[in-house]
């Protein structure tokens, strides 16, 4: 079974190249994300269940209001706001 960052960067692998599990925790943590990360970050955060997104702040030992915040840092945008999987959608 996979862990929530492990199925988070799967999510973020999709469409615009792969992104390593580490390497988003790295991201999501503080580091700069290259320039062809952004999208990777934007769709694996968007594209996982917020439920499954609460899992993953856990593991990489933050709270989601940090995650969200991180978020809003890298995309100028809330999270929830461009979350897919939200009641009425996904």
């Amino acid at each position: 079974m996979r862990t929530a960052l492990e199925s988070t960067a799967a999510h973020g692998s999709v469409s615009y190249g792969e992104i390593a599990s580490e390497r988003l925790r790295a991201i999501l943590l503080g580091e700069e994300p290259a320039q062809d990360e952004f999208a990777r970050v934007h769709q694996a955060l968007t594209e996982t269940p917020s439920f499954r997104l609460a899992t993953l702040a856990r593991e990489i030992g933050v709270s989601f209001a940090a995650l969200e915040a991180r978020f809003q840092e890298l995309t100028g945008k809330p999270l929830l706001q461009e979350q897919q999987w939200t009641s009425g959608g996904h």
